[in-house]
């Protein structure tokens, strides 16, 4: 059989062990945050661990997958994935002496936005890390390394990214002289005052999420962002309204913290959580919903197409792969608001993300597409031809020549 709709449902179903998974050892936020910069206007977090090598096992694995492993091109295909994905590991391990399905643990990273410059930056990744790293990376590149008490760096040139690893194994990319600041004897983790930014990313971090994402933006950086976007809209007062909002995304779940500068602000902000929710819900639903009419309205095409036909046949898995992939909008909806500090934080927790953000959203609309394409076309009965003159149509009695009449 060619790799067709039943290899796709096949794989989907393999695929269904790919997630995010708690971390026990999830990073704080005075881990996170040692080399922080405080007047970062975004901050972007990621848990590795919670994703890479749960899901590299998952990977590995698949082709012992039974629904795989019963169609040798699918199993073909997903060998050859494996195989490029351990060729890149393979490759970057030999270069940089990293095993980045299992040497890195997370990453911060910190952004300063500068108006007509391009933006500040520190990226700091905790992992298993020595200063081994740098002297690997200069040798692929241009650059000067530098041992110093408190670790090592890589400059590239003063309008170049540096790269350092410190004294105790944690990577430090970005800006040249934030980089060389945070090897400096005199560093020290910056401080968390209530209501400062650092404050408020401690606070996402200390949540423990997979993946978040922290605005606090300065004025300077309002200005810029509002500028580009041009015109009064919703993004434009978003910005300028917001004093710090974040997005979370956890295994479970996700959830956002906004804090407006006015009452009314944080009312809307309220009343835009609560329909979101609503969606997300419905999200959820809906796609179950319509995948049972697509899949009921099936043996109405039965004979028409052999790929309806093999839809038909596996019902089972397509309600499975269905099942699997969305929820049934059952998760549980928290919204706080805090009319003190005009904040307000949403959080929609379930047994796994799919069932709270719809994954499984799209695969309907797939049934549904091959249904229509598969629906029979009329088709125009083909143009009569053309004879030649002399010629005799296949079938057709010859003429007899007529007798001409005397006048």
């Amino acid at each position: 059989m060619s790799f067709g709709i039943i290899e796709v449902i096949s794989l989907l179903l393999g695929l269904s062990g790919f997630g995010l998974q708690a971390n026990p050892k999830a990073p704080t936020a005075d881990q996170s945050l040692q080399y922080a910069m405080p007047d970062a206007d975004v901050v972007m977090h990621f848990d590795a661990a919670s994703v890479i090598p749960g899901n590299y096992k998952v990977l590995q694995n698949l082709p012992n997958q039974p629904q795989i492993k019963a169609s040798a091109e699918l199993s073909k295909m997903v060998r050859q994935m494996i195989g490029e994905v351990e060729g890149a590991r393979g490759i970057a391990k030999t270069a940089t002496g990293v095993d980045f399905t299992t040497d890195v643990n997370d990453m911060t990273v910190f952004l300063q936005i500068v108006p007509q410059h391009d933006p500040n930056f520190v990226a700091v990744v905790h992992g298993k890390f020595s200063t081994a790293l740098v002297e690997k990376v200069a040798k692929m590149g241009k650059g000067t390394v530098q041992k110093t008490p408190n670790g090592m760096v890589l400059d590239m040139g003063p309008d170049e990214p540096s790269v350092a690893v410190t004294k105790d194994g944690v990577l430090l990319a970005g800006t040249a002289n934030l980089v060389r600041d945070r090897l400096a004897d005199a560093w020290k983790a910056p401080a968390r005052p209530p209501g400062s930014n650092l404050s408020f990313t401690a606070d996402v971090i200390n949540g423990k999420p997979v993946y978040a994402l922290v605005l606090t933006m300065s004025a300077a950086s309002r200005a810029a962002a509002i500028k580009n976007i041009g015109g009064q809209n919703f993004a434009t007062d978003m910005i300028q309204r917001h004093k710090q909002a974040s997005f979370s995304m956890f295994h479970d779940g996700i959830g956002w913290t906004w804090i407006d500068s006015s009452k009314a602000g944080m009312e809307s902000m309220a009343m835009m959580s609560d329909g979101m929710m609503d969606m997300l819900k419905a999200a959820q639903i809906a796609p179950r919903g319509f995948a049972k009419l697509m899949l009921g309205a099936l043996d109405s095409y039965r004979g028409t197409d052999r790929r309806i036909d093999d839809l038909i046949r596996h019902k089972a898995d397509l309600l499975k792969l269905v099942e699997t992939y969305t929820g049934d909008g059952n998760f549980k909806v928290q919204i706080d608001k805090d009319p003190k500090t005009n904040r307000v934080t949403a959080r929609a927790t379930g047994k796994s993300l799919s069932e709270v953000v719809p994954v499984g959203f799209m695969l309907p609309a797939a049934v549904a597409g091959l249904v229509m394409r598969s629906a029979p076309v009329p088709m125009a009965p083909p143009p009569a031809l053309a004879v030649p003159p002399g010629k005799v149509q296949t079938g057709a009695k010859k003429s007899q020549p007529q007798p001409q009449r005397r006048q």
